[in-house]
Order: structure tokens, then sequence, then C-alpha cells
């Protein structure tokens, strides 16, 4: 044989026997690894792509969303979830948010609240007595004022997210209250107006 021909025939030898000392090591390797306890398998996750009950409750929430929930802190389990959007604009109307819900809720306004844009919201006094609870968050401040009757608070709140309940007195007619941003930034906002029992 000339040499060439030589150095093919060890090359394919030794590449054979590298082939065959790989699978063989293969095999004894997953014939060692070591099988699981039956009493330590789980069973697989309830959605493979979202492991945690908190992933899960935030997995369901549109991308421009806030999400509020209560979570069991001995499962892990969430127990309460609301969502709601981060911004509306108040012209919308009624809307949920976080100001406690009364029984004799007129309105309730909710969303951001731009400077040089004032959102006045009316209803008709029927001689009641009414309160008023407002606030606001980011930086800035709001401005509440009305007409058609006095409000017995602060015209001028820092939006720290603390909020104020002010009684409202009806001097007559209808009953307006407007909301407005003090300053260059938006704000936002959120208030209602309710009848004491």
């Amino acid at each position: 044989m000339d040499p060439t021909a030589d150095d093919r025939l060890r090359s394919a030898v030794l590449f054979g026997a590298a082939v065959a000392v790989l699978a063989v090591g293969g095999w004894w390797w997953r014939a060692a690894a070591p099988t699981p306890a039956a009493s330590s398998a789980r069973p697989p996750a309830a959605s493979p792509s979202v492991s945690t009950p908190l992933e899960r409750a935030l997995a369901l929430s549109e991308p421009d969303a806030s999400v509020t929930f209560r979570m069991d802190p001995e499962t892990g389990e969430v127990t309460e979830v609301k969502r709601r959007p981060t911004s509306l604009p108040l012209g919308t109307g009624d809307v949920p948010g976080d100001l406690p819900v009364f029984e004799g809720t007129i309105w309730r306004q909710q969303g951001e609240l731009v400077p040089g844009q004032d959102v006045t919201r009316q209803s008709a006094n029927d001689g009641g007595r009414y309160r008023l609870q407002y606030r606001c968050t980011r930086p800035g401040a709001m401005m509440v004022t009305s007409t058609g009757a006095e409000i017995l608070g602060p015209a001028r709140i820092d939006c720290d997210g603390a909020t104020t309940l002010a009684q409202v007195a009806p001097t007559g007619g209808p009953i307006r209250v407007s909301l407005s941003a003090v300053g260059d930034k938006p704000i936002d906002a959120e208030a209602q107006l309710f009848a004491e029992p």
C-alpha cells in the first residue's frame, strides 16, 4: 500500500472508533442517570408559557391597563383582579376608579386632565345634602371650582394621591363642579359627587 492510502485507512478507522466510543458513552450516560421518585414527580403547569399566578393575571391584561389584585399569602393564588385603563379622557362620564362607591353616588369622573382643559359635571339640586370626593396623582395640582353650590373644602390640592372629602352646600340652581390641572403637566384626576343619606 502506498503511504497516502495507509493514512486514509488509519483516519477512517480512528474516526469510526471515535464515533463508536461516543455512542457507547452516550448510551451509558443515559442508562446511569437517576430516575425521579414517584413522590417528587410534579404534574405539568396549567399554562406552560406563564408560570406564576401573578404572571397569569398580568398576561390577561391589556398593555395600557392598571391592574389591582389580591393574593392569598398562603397559596400565592390570585383571589381578585380589577383591570382598568391607566388613562381615560375625563369626558367619558361615569367610570369606576379608586374612590369608594357610595349608594347615593350621582356621578363619578376619572382620567387624565391636561392643563388648559376644564371638565365640568352638572347635577340637579333636589335640596339634599351632598359631598364631593376628589383626588389626583402625578406631579402637579388640581383646582376644583363650582357654581350653584359652595364646596366647603380646599379649592386647590396637590396631586399626592390623598383623597379630599368636602361638603357641598347648594346655593340655588344646578350644581356644576369643574376640575382643572394647575401647572404645565397633565395629571390623573378622580372625583365623585354623592348624596348623603
